[in-house]
Parts: structure tokens; sequence; C-alpha cells
């Protein structure tokens, strides 16, 4: 009796041991299978080649948006779980289909088209499928890049945006791709990657397509998950902030500005130094912005359309990075639980490699010397002034919350 047991127990034991396995292997992290996957475009066989190339620069264009698809067939003996499309310039609604018992292709899941890259998971044990337009939709794809996913979890870069914030914890305005970095070192990795925080990221200059997809990857990188915003102001420099408002219209910038504080409703608002880091004209504006639309846009007769769409806000608090009153002096060297133990600094660093059209610029990610970009000053604040001096966010939990202050 008792050896009957023990061979029962070690088979209940084996079984265990497998299902633990069979879980395990469900869980890991899907492989990026593209460059193994047989594709048939549906137009644009030309330029195809571009949408895999890794290449931000290039993209497939297709001749005519009634067969804008890409037919996709993994490797033998292999499954997809999901795609990620990085559009070019304008994103627009997409989705995948599958053959139905008839042999149709039928839909299986699309987007309505807000982000420049975006993810759809495939459903279980799909082996063939299209990367098509969603019903509806007739547009050129401009496709600059396409990954496909094998079995397993969706991997870590894989980007899955959400919408551009309804209720901002802390909002970061900057004027180009990169600044969010460069000059705020490990603010985005410590809030949003180790707080989940809800940042969200405003850029003045859009600039060329490619920058853009390379500020989500850093974005991405540092933990952001809202969705950024950009202006629509052309690139321009000038080494004056008055020469740089004769290349902008002012007006125009102070009605965006405080457009997003009073759409995104931050807690803490942070920028660029007053004096344009190395005096680039653009960052000044930045600071210039921040400066008047903090009072404008707790003011409902100022820029109207905007308080009637959003309401009016009061910004709790606002740093400026070098500003030199009531200085706190962040510790970026700090490791992070949520990235394995990273420092955000590291992370930061990561960040500014996702810029690769960049990498050759004399800039770099410094929380020394001149540009010191763990160095802000609290230059407003609703809650008093900071005691630590370590946290953009002291005192910030004694606020009442109110749609309109």
């Amino acid at each position: 009796m008792a050896l009957g047991r023990i061979r029962k127990t070690a088979a209940a034991v084996i079984v265990l041991v497998l299902a633990l396995l069979d879980l395990c292997a469900c869980a890991e992290t899907a492989e990026d299978i593209t460059s193994r996957c047989r594709f048939t475009a549906g137009s644009g066989r030309k330029t195809f080649a571009y949408c895999k190339d890794r290449n931000y620069s290039s993209y497939w264009k297709t001749n005519n948006g009634d067969t804008a698809y890409v037919q996709v067939t993994v490797p033998e003996g292999e499954t997809a779980s999901g795609v990620m499309v990085q559009w070019y310039e304008h994103p627009h609604a997409w989705g995948v289909q599958v053959l139905d018992e008839n042999g149709e292709w039928t839909d299986a899941g699309h987007t309505e088209g807000l982000f420049l890259a975006d993810y759809l998971p495939l459903p279980e044990g799909t082996r063939e499928f299209r990367v098509a337009n969603a019903p509806g939709e007739k547009r050129h794809f401009n496709l600059s890049e396409l990954r496909i996913y094998g079995a397993g979890t969706r991997p870590p870069e894989a980007q899955a945006w959400e919408p551009s914030a309804e209720k901002a914890d802390l909002m970061l305005l900057v004027a180009h791709a990169d600044d969010e970095v460069l000059w705020f070192g490990g603010a985005l990795p410590t809030y949003a990657g180790q707080e989940g925080k809800v940042c969200q990221v405003c850029v003045l200059v859009p600039s060329m397509p490619y920058r853009r997809l390379e500020l989500l990857d850093s974005l991405w990188t540092c933990g952001v998950r809202q969705y950024p915003v950009w202006g629509n102001l052309r690139d321009a420099f000038a080494a004056t902030l008055e020469k740089q408002y004769k290349k902008w219209n002012r007006g125009q910038i102070y009605a965006m500005v405080t457009g997003w504080i009073r759409r995104f409703r931050p807690d803490v608002l942070l920028t660029h130094d007053i004096y344009g880091e190395y005096g680039h004209g653009a960052h000044r504006v930045c600071a210039d912005a921040v400066m008047k639309c903090l009072k404008s846009a707790a003011d409902r007769k100022k820029y109207r359309k905007s308080a009637k769409e959003y309401g009016v806000w009061d910004v709790p608090k606002c740093y400026i990075h070098l500003y030199d009153k009531n200085v706190v002096d962040m510790d970026w060297r700090q490791p992070l639980d949520a990235f394995g133990g990273k420092t955000s600094f590291e992370v930061a660093e990561d960040g500014f490699r996702c810029h690769l059209s960049q990498q050759s610029t004399r800039y770099h990610v410094e929380d020394w010397g001149p540009w010191d970009n763990s160095l802000f000053g609290l230059y407003r604040s609703l809650v008093g002034e900071d005691e630590l001096k370590n946290d953009f966010f002291e005192h910030i939990g004694q606020l009442q919350e109110a749609p309109d202050r």
C-alpha cells in the first residue's frame, strides 16, 4: 500500500511539473520572427522591402488603397501572436484578417488608426493572415516598419499605446524629439516607468517623420504609455527668444500651450531652461510660453475656445530646468525595480539611443556640468515650497481634486 501511494504521489508530482513547464512555455515572451516569415504584397511590391529594413527613413507605399494589404505566412511549425506596424507619416485605420471556414478573408481585429506605432494581437494558433486596411478604409499604405511576433506574450518593445491623457499627473513640454531625455534625464523613467504616473509629453516641433518614430521608441523605453502630442511648428533655430518669435507666431504658441494645459490638467508641469539650455530659441519659447500660459490657463476670459472645450486649469506645481530659485536636485542614479535594477539615468541613456538620427551629434545625457539634467527650480507652487527637494510631487497629495482650480 505504501509503495502504491508513493507511486501515485510521484506521478502527481510529474504531472504538476509538466503543467508548470507548459505554463512557463506559454508565458514566454514572443520572438520577432519577421525575417523568417513569407510575405505577399497586394500592391506596391517594388517598395515592400522598405517596411522590413529597420530604417525609419524608408517606407512601403501601396499603389491602391483598395488592395493595400500584405499576406503573411509564418515558418512551418510556428504560429504568430501579434503584429506591430509603424507608419511613416499619417496613421490610418488598419487591421488583421484571417481565413474563415468558407475560405474568405475576415476581419479578426482592427484599430481606429490613431497612432504612428500600433500593435494588434492575433487569434491563437494563427499561421497565415493579412495586414490590411480596416473595414471601410481605402487609403494607401505608407508603412515604415512591419514586425511579426511568434507565439508567446507581447514583448516589451511592441508598442500598444494608450490615448493621450484625460488627466495627467505630469506634463512635459519640450521643443523637439530627444529633448525629453537630454534635458530631463530620469524624469520619465522615474515617474512613468517606476511610479506608474500618467505622463503626457507635448512637443512643439514635429520635425521629420523618422524623428517622430524615434520619439515613440524613446518614450516607450522610458515607460511612458500615453501617446504624445505634437504642435505644428516648422523646425527653426534662433539664438534669442525675440528672434525665435520672428520665426514663429507668439499668439499661436500661447493659445496652443494654454490649450494643452487645460486639456491635460497636470499636477506637475515641467519644461526647458529659460535660457534655452545651450541657447536654443525653441527651448526658450517653451519656458516663456509656460510662464505666460500658467496664468492664462486658469482664466476663462483668455483663449475662450479651449476654455469652452476643456474648462480652465490652475497648475499646482511648475518646474523649470536649471531655474535658479527653489532649486531641487533629483537623484537619477537610484536603481528602479521596473527596469530590472537599471537607474533612471541609464534608462534615459537607453531612450536617447532610440534617437538613431541624433547619435552623431555632440549631445549626451548628462547629470553633471552646465546642462545638468538633474537640476530644476520650482517656478510656481499652489502647495507651498518643497522641503525634501527630491520629488516633483512633494505636497501634491494634499490637493483636493477639482475640475477647475
